[in-house]
């Protein structure tokens, strides 16, 4: 029998870290302490949790199948818990979610701060980073991404629609013209999009079945979407901009609108979660507000 709770649920965020001392960061405990409450655990339940050798950790098959189990147990413990002593269903607990930087202070900011004042025992730690964060990691909870998906191990809830639109200064078009196809952008400086091992040089744009892949090229290029829509209001040239970043300047006539009904194919913005059961009913509530709260995106022009 299990007597201490405390050392199923460090069990468990080891195994969702992969890793003590990864664990250890997350928990704000020592190695060490993390080490003995495993080996204490391993004691009570006669079992193997965990493979060790000088270089990796590995869970054992029995490790994985308690893991799966504690975590849905220590969910509804919680959830329990958190009833008991509210003395109500009323949310509480804290949500750890990430966030690309430009959208989640704009955005995710004010949707966890209306969410807040809703629920005001629920609590927040948001962490913006263009980093792909792994949520397997044990360092966050969920995620939103603006792209599209390729981890099959996450479940995603599409919210809204990411549109990648072309836009220019009012300056920039009266200096060197306006464009009607996108095979003009090859006349036009384009301000690109570009960091260590990906290379934004190729725009591919989609009008209904029209499909047009332009080679564009620069001497303006920044791994930063701030500093693009900068040089893009500024009238150094075009860009291809994600609607949601550009609504503003669009709206105040810093910015327009050019080749309207080409752009770049849609990708999904989604709210995403590790492949966990249950769900806490917090992160479930947080979710579908959010869907709500962006059924009519605020950056829709």
């Amino acid at each position: 029998m299990i007597r201490n709770l405390d050392d199923l649920a460090v069990f468990v965020r080891v195994a969702e870290c992969g890793g003590f001392s990864a664990a250890a960061r997350v928990l704000d405990l020592a190695p060490t302490t993390v080490s003995k409450q495993i080996a204490r655990l391993e004691k009570q339940l006669g079992a193997t949790l965990f493979e060790r050798n000088t270089r990796r950790l590995k869970i054992t098959d029995e490790g994985r199948a308690v893991a799966e189990r504690a975590r849905i147990a220590l969910t509804l413990l919680n959830e329990a818990s958190e009833i008991a002593r509210a003395g109500s269903v009323e949310l509480s607990g804290t949500i750890r979610l990430t966030a690309p930087v430009p959208f989640g202070s704009r955005y995710v900011a004010a949707a966890t701060a209306a969410f807040r004042k809703q629920h005001p025992k629920v609590g927040f730690e948001l962490h913006l980073t263009d980093r792909i964060v792994d949520l397997y990691s044990g360092d966050v909870d969920v995620a939103i991404r603006v792209a599209k998906l390729s981890d099959s191990r996450l479940i995603a809830r599409r919210l809204a629609d990411n549109r990648r639109i072309v836009v220019a200064a009012p300056d920039y078009l009266n200096r060197y013209g306006s464009l009607t196809h996108p095979r003009e952008l090859t006349k036009h400086t384009c301000l690109l999009f570009s960091y260590p091992g990906l290379g934004r040089n190729r725009w591919t744009l989609h009008n209904g079945k029209e499909v047009e892949e332009v080679a564009v090229s620069s001497d303006l290029a920044t791994d930063s979407g701030d500093t693009l829509r900068a040089w893009c209001v500024a009238g150094l040239g075009v860009s291809l901009r994600e609607l949601w970043d550009v609504a503003d300047d669009l709206r105040a006539g810093r910015l327009v609108h050019v080749l309207q009904g080409w752009e770049e194919e849609i990708a999904p913005i989604s709210f995403v979660r590790p492949k966990r059961e249950p769900v806490p009913k917090r992160i479930s509530v947080f979710v579908d507000f959010l869907a709500e709260l962006w059924r009519d995106p605020p950056w829709d022009t």
